[in-house]
């Protein structure tokens, strides 16, 4: 999953989403992860980026997505399939998201700018970078889906070969969505399960 999905699923929680944001960042063992402002429930949303990378990458349905593309893009597909799934949320906030786009996203940035100093000051140019670029209301745009995969193919040379990868989301959109309906209320109702336990166990 990419960003929008991890912050949908921080049930509205500042420091879920903050640790939500840095599930890619931190590694190794969570409790050992220090910085000015860790909180428990940070933590916990480390743990929760975790667990929904986790139980994605072993859903069938989401291997039926990366499937249809995996003969053009290989082992990059599960990166692919990350951004597109966040178009669908995007375009289909109604059915999978909360209150509008639009005021979700606002909402978002708003936590991240004034947790700023909570987040290792390497993580500082992506907020940035997101918050200028509206990147999480944006993603309900082709176009845009379009740019940040180009950029992701810039960026990385292992990437190099995924910047055409919007045609496939176009083409596949119809099926693509139909993934997303089945899939995403059993990620969610993961999620509801794994917080719920971490609030019984402190």
């Amino acid at each position: 999953m990419n960003f929008l999905a991890h912050f949908l699923l921080s049930d509205n929680e500042d420091d879920l989403r903050l640790g939500n944001l840095l599930g890619d960042v931190v590694k190794g063992r969570v409790e050992r992860y220090d910085h000015p402002g860790v909180t428990p429930r940070l933590r916990t949303g480390i743990r929760l980026h975790r667990t929904i990378d986790s139980f994605s990458d072993s859903h069938a349905v989401v291997r039926r997505s990366k499937q249809r593309i995996a003969a053009r893009y290989g082992r990059l597909s599960g990166v692919i399939v990350d951004v597109y799934y966040d178009h669908v949320l995007a375009r289909e906030w109604a059915t999978h998201g909360q209150g509008t786009l639009p005021a979700f996203a606002e909402d978002v940035y708003d936590t991240l700018d004034r947790h700023l100093a909570r987040l290792p000051a390497d993580v500082h140019p992506l907020v940035r970078a997101m918050t200028r670029g509206d990147w999480l209301a944006g993603y309900a745009d082709i176009a845009n889906i379009e740019r940040a995969l180009r950029g992701l193919a810039r960026r990385a040379r292992v990437a190099a070969g995924i910047g055409t990868a919007a045609e496939e989301l176009a083409r596949d959109y119809d099926a693509l969505s139909e993934d997303v309906a089945e899939f995403f209320p059993a990620l969610r109702a993961h999620c509801t399960r794994f917080l719920a336990d971490a609030t019984a166990d402190g």
